[in-house]
């Protein structure tokens, strides 16, 4: 979350030409078990520009710092026809749409895959095989901590490092002729943000002078791990242990300068995989100190929590995108927006839901191309 600063280049396509060549003494002869088509990968892009703490990350989630590229043949098993990662100088020119070739040499064949990996762990896939072997890999979500531009781990989810995946499949290499494949990589992850968290106690009822200052907002039931198959339900939590965070900090965020019953309108964000687990659903945890009479004396203040369920679909909430399920999902190359209004007293710890008559929600749920809003009223 947070910050994303700099870096090299920004994906608008991956676009892979296999040029099938054979020595200059036997131009016209296949060779089928050699190494004679060369494919070709052209990407093109222009450098993302940074982003401030607390706005929405825009051109840096298509950044690419890392790619890796591999060809399987379509005999069985599909083994490893070629393999290679490449970084830095490799893709860094790749910039003011004139793009940066880069090229492999492949065994000519029928019915090959092509897999496009970005920004995954570095020699993720080294040793691998075949096909199987490459979709079993997992990417982990704490990758997306890891700083662009060295690699050291920080506390926070960065916007410019993020995993993404390309395939194509079916494709014949042909010694001499070229074949022009073009790939689209699309994030594994989905951003779950909150930009709006606002209080609307009804004057004449329970709560008339009651109170609520945000503290937190923390991922529950965050999906850990996918693998390139896009599969995974390892999941991790935004922990602490009252304002002291004992795991997976970059999934909590504290909030400072809150003022009680005022409008929150500072966004914040997380990365999280897919995740259909009906018993352990991704959750936004908002986190704060409710005060049942305000400045009165009779009520003490006490923290209290609004989880608010990715994607449910359930009373007082609106979800203007896409369609929520009845207990929430969380789809790969999507954005959740949510809002919330708070209308009533929250539950005493994290594992307890709100019943929806407290809750109201707007939640828009789309491809990354669309936003996913959820509002959210606690009643």
């Amino acid at each position: 979350m947070k910050t994303s600063n700099y870096l090299w280049a920004v994906l608008a396509t991956a676009t892979l030409s296999l040029t099938a060549c054979g020595s200059d003494e036997n131009e016209n002869v296949i060779q089928p078990k050699e190494k004679t088509a060369r494919l070709e990968l052209t990407l093109v892009g222009t450098p993302a520009d940074s982003r401030a703490t607390g706005e929405l990350p825009t051109t840096d989630e298509s950044q690419i710092n890392r790619l890796t590229v591999a060809v399987f043949t379509g005999a069985e098993g599909n083994p490893v026809n070629a393999l290679h990662e490449f970084t830095g100088d490799d893709i860094k020119d790749a910039t003011g749409g004139t793009g940066k070739k880069i090229t492999m040499l492949c065994e000519p064949g029928n019915g090959q895959a092509i897999y496009v990996v970005a920004n995954a762990a570095s020699k993720l896939f080294a040793g691998v095989t075949n096909l199987t072997e490459f979709q079993a890999k997992l990417a982990l979500l704490s990758e997306t901590t890891k700083d662009a531009g060295t690699g050291d781990v920080t506390d926070a989810q960065k916007a410019n490092n993020l995993p993404m995946l390309g395939t194509a499949t079916g494709k014949d290499f042909t010694a001499g002729v070229e074949l022009k494949a073009e790939i689209a990589l699309s994030r594994l992850v989905a951003r779950v943000s909150i930009s709006s968290i606002k209080t609307a106690f009804d004057a004449a009822g329970q709560f008339k002078d009651a109170t609520f200052k945000v503290d937190a907002v923390y991922l529950k039931n965050a999906n850990s791990s996918v693998n390139m198959k896009k599969e995974g339900s390892v999941p991790i939590n935004g922990g602490h242990e009252g304002a002291v965070v004992t795991a997976n900090k970059y999934l909590y965020e504290a909030v400072t300068g809150h003022t009680a019953n005022g409008e929150l309108t500072t966004p914040y964000y997380f990365y999280t995989f897919p995740n259909v687990s009906k018993d352990n659903p991704t959750k936004l945890i908002i986190k704060g100190t409710f005060d049942a009479d305000g400045t009165g004396t009779t009520a003490s203040a006490v923290t209290r929590y609004y989880p608010i369920v990715i994607n449910k679909k359930q009373a007082n909430t609106t979800i203007t995108t896409g369609q929520g399920t009845a207990k929430g999902s969380i789809a790969f190359n999507t954005k959740y927006v949510l809002t919330a209004v708070i209308k009533g007293e929250g539950a005493p710890d994290d594992k307890t839901d709100i019943d929806p008559a407290t809750l109201q929600l707007t939640v828009t749920v789309a491809d990354w191309v669309l936003t996913i809003n959820q509002n959210v009223t606690f009643e």
